[in-house]
């Protein structure tokens, strides 16, 4: 039963796969590409899922399913909780693009616009709702694998979620991409209601179940539970803590500025119409994603985290050194062969990454990988905010789109080469000595022994 459950874990991320690759990919382009709206505005919409993680949604979860209990469960009321937001805001998602009266807008006129604009203030609730559900979920689910899960086999368990996810929004995409051949708005409508019912379907397949009732309380707890302040004050506090939160925020920068990126990059630059950038895109770069997922998160006792890291982030720098140069030149199949290396770095890297993020926690997982998450969210909002403005901005002065996203790509590749740079300095036993003295000295000062 346990291997079972096991394998069952590993696929909660394939529902999030369906929404978040119709989000970036699809909707997204739609959105830049079709219907007119400024990148800044569309980005920043996108992004928002990201900055309530900024705002302590990933560590007050992570914290409060660390210490309570309902109905006998710490993990799973909150993956329940956040999985019902994101699908009912995602299936929305598409109705409210739609009723979007602001194309052409720009940055300076974003907030009058929203105001006036029902569509949009429609469309900020439904991603702030979705971002709610996102951080919550992910953030207890994470936990819940940190608590199931020793560390000889987490990397495991860890790339095939990943690998699982990836694979379904290569999958979607194709299934997406020939479906919106012929393309509507009730075509769109349509794929993200269905994608929303099966999303519910995979992820709450994956985790019912999993954690045992009343599990802490058998076992007897050994821990004292932290308060969301001492939580903050914790992570304050600890250099070793803070310097690997901000390699994951330079990490992540590097990996996933991109990703909603690809598609208006194809229609801007290459004119490729929806069809096409939905099925180029996600399963070219996504598939050598995946298979470099797989195959470094299973050699990750050989190889080492950090080295995988390594690995990924130069291979990251290659690729998207040639993506730029296939711009300028508009050539297709220089532009693969960019997808193709960008895809190996971005799967190496990434899972040796989520791995050394999943590890780190030093026996209070909640709390841990609330910050780490944080870190995440932070740098996926700079990056795709950013992106949106980059585009925006640079294409005002250039009146050339390729200049905006040789920008955009270039300040990944800085981001690879900071990365590399800070790799050396992290050291998970430091962080765990570190990490316990820290413990001890903030329950100390709150009065608790």
């Amino acid at each position: 039963m346990r291997q079972f459950n096991l394998v069952r874990l590993a696929f909660f991320q394939m529902g999030f796969g369906i929404m978040l690759g119709f989000l970036h990919d699809t909707l997204n382009r739609v959105m830049t590409s079709d219907l007119g709206i400024s990148s800044t505005i569309v980005f920043g919409l996108i992004s928002l899922k990201e900055l309530l993680a900024v705002f302590g949604v990933k560590v007050w979860a992570g914290n409060m399913s660390d210490k309570s209990h309902l109905f006998g469960y710490r993990r799973s009321p909150y993956i329940l909780l956040g999985l019902l937001s994101c699908v009912f805001s995602f299936i929305l998602s598409p109705v409210a693009a739609y009723e979007v009266k602001i194309a052409g807008v720009g940055f300076a006129e974003l907030l009058p616009a929203m105001v006036q604009d029902v569509g949009l203030l429609k469309l900020v609730i439904i991603f702030l709702v979705f971002g709610f559900g996102l951080q919550v979920a992910t953030t207890a689910y994470y936990a819940l694998i940190a608590d199931y899960v020793g560390d000889k086999h987490i990397g495991k368990v860890t790339s095939a979620s990943w690998t699982l996810m990836v694979l379904t929004t290569i999958v979607s995409a194709r299934i997406v991409g020939t479906y919106l051949d012929v393309y509507t708005p009730e075509r769109l409508m349509n794929v993200a209601f269905v994608g929303g019912i099966i999303a519910l379907g995979i992820a709450f397949f994956a985790f019912a179940g999993v954690e045992e009732r009343n599990s802490s309380l058998k076992k007897g707890k050994t821990e004292e539970a932290l308060t969301f302040g001492q939580s903050i004050k914790l992570l304050s506090s600890s250099p070793k803590t803070l310097l690997f939160a901000f390699y994951i925020f330079v990490a992540i920068f590097a990996l996933f500025s991109c990703e909603i990126v690809m598609e208006p990059f194809g229609a801007d630059v290459f004119g490729m119409p929806v069809g096409v950038t939905t099925k180029l895109f996600r399963p070219t770069m996504g598939g050598m994603q995946l298979v470099f997922m797989l195959l470094v998160g299973f050699l990750l006792n050989r190889i080492g985290k950090k080295r995988g890291a390594f690995i990924g982030n130069i291979f990251g720098m290659v690729g998207f050194s040639i993506i730029i140069f296939s711009g300028f030149m508009l050539d297709e199949t220089i532009l693969r062969i960019g997808l193709v290396i960008a895809g190996i770095g971005l799967g190496a890297a990434s899972v040796s990454n989520i791995t050394m993020m999943m590890t780190m926690t030093a026996g209070r997982s909640g709390v841990y990988i609330g910050l780490w998450g944080t870190a995440q969210s932070l740098a996926m909002f700079m990056g795709h905010f950013g992106a949106g403005i980059i585009r925006d901005v640079v294409y005002a002065f250039s009146d050339n789109y390729m200049w905006s996203y040789a920008t955009i790509f270039g300040l990944e590749i800085i981001a690879f080469g900071v990365a590399s740079a800070l790799l050396p300095l992290i050291s998970q036993d430091d962080f765990e000595a570190e990490s316990k003295v820290k413990i001890a000295e903030v329950l100390a000062s709150s009065g608790v022994d």
